[in-house]
């Protein structure tokens, strides 16, 4: 029997991969948002970078590692979870 909002194929102890129909985060409904790296601070493992809507956060990167200015990051409650591919 599966708990409640487990997906049946998930390995046990694994999340479950996500499919076309995740579009937000299930804990907090927010969204990946495309973000363009302005600056990096390599050492701080902190970029400024601004949104499709011109609109500049600080975004952690610890977790993508290095970026350089323009590269396009995907970014969760202002960290950085992914590089979007060229």
């Amino acid at each position: 029997m599966m708990a409640s909002g487990q997906r049946a194929n998930s390995a046990a102890g694994q999340p479950p991969a996500p499919t076309e129909r995740d579009e937000s985060c299930i804990t907090c409904a927010d969204s990946l948002t495309r973000m363009r790296v302005l600056e990096a601070d390599g050492a701080r493992e902190l970029a400024l970078c601004v949104d499709d809507e011109q609109c500049r956060r600080s975004v952690d990167t610890a977790i993508v590692g290095d970026v350089s200015p323009g590269e396009v990051l995907l970014v969760h409650a202002g960290t950085a979870l992914f590089r979007e591919s060229a």
